[in-house]
């Protein structure tokens, strides 16, 4: 049994390295390298995120699967961004990653007890987020191609604020490390595409940094989050302990 948790242990290990010398190409790249080559290092990241969860877990759990296969097809049209039809197909499958990390865990939040804070929090946060995205529309509206494209923005906009809030929802319900690792990836994709929205368009090209580093480290956390089965099994102990208040 010890033997088992060394090599948990040392995995872990050499999976933190792995995500740390990820992050460190990735910024270098985009210090030093144009916009299409980071973003195709960006894509080749995501790729081996993908390769790595299926070495480990196979098709197991398509769930977790599906949201690594959108974001990395969703990053093959980034490439493609410029173009009208690259980025409609960026916010569709960008939507559909985020929405598929929602429904996987919308089961385990039935019989929700909203306490006061946390409605006001959740509150709080939908509304600043909706506010930030009315914001951010105005500002890039004439970059729209067509009708439809403001409409897919919102939409995605709107599956980031659903992932925040269930996070919120998880985190509350529970309280345990792996509740806390979910709150950390979500609101690790959100923040990165808020950097990436003021980088890209408003010229702040500082927030590229932030953008991938949350970027990777939130994918990097999620995957960590599929994959770790103690922390499942540790969570459902701590939840019966303080449902039973033993």
């Amino acid at each position: 049994m010890s033997f088992l948790k060394s090599i948990n242990s040392r995995d872990r290990i050499y999976f933190i390295l792995f995500v740390t010398l990820a992050i460190l190409v990735n910024l270098t790249v985009i210090a030093y390298m144009d916009l299409e080559t980071s973003r195709l290092i960006r894509l080749i990241t995501v790729f081996i995120f993908f390769i790595y969860y299926t070495l480990n877990r196979g098709f197991l759990n398509i769930w977790m699967l599906s949201v690594l296969a959108f974001f990395f097809v969703k990053d093959v049209f980034f490439q493609f961004y410029e173009e009208a039809w690259g980025y409609k197909l960026y916010l569709i499958f960008g939507t559909l990653g985020y929405l598929t990390i929602v429904l996987e865990r919308l089961p385990k939040l039935s019989e929700i007890k909203f306490k006061p804070g946390i409605v006001l929090i959740t509150t709080i946060l939908v509304a600043a987020n909706t506010y930030t995205l009315y914001i951010i529309m105005n500002m890039v509206s004439y970059t729209f191609h067509d009708g439809v494209e403001p409409v897919l923005l919102y939409l995605y906009g709107a599956s980031m604020m659903l992932l925040g809030v269930e996070a919120i929802a998880y985190n509350n319900k529970y309280n345990s490390t792996r509740s806390l690792i979910y709150t950390f990836f979500a609101f690790g994709f959100v923040f990165s595409d808020i950097a990436a929205l003021f980088a890209y368009y408003f010229g702040f090209e500082i927030f590229y940094y932030f953008d991938r580093f949350l970027f990777l480290s939130a994918l990097g956390m999620y995957v960590h989050y599929s994959l770790n089965y103690e922390s499942i099994r540790e969570e459902y102990f701590q939840y019966e302990m303080i449902d039973k208040k033993l």
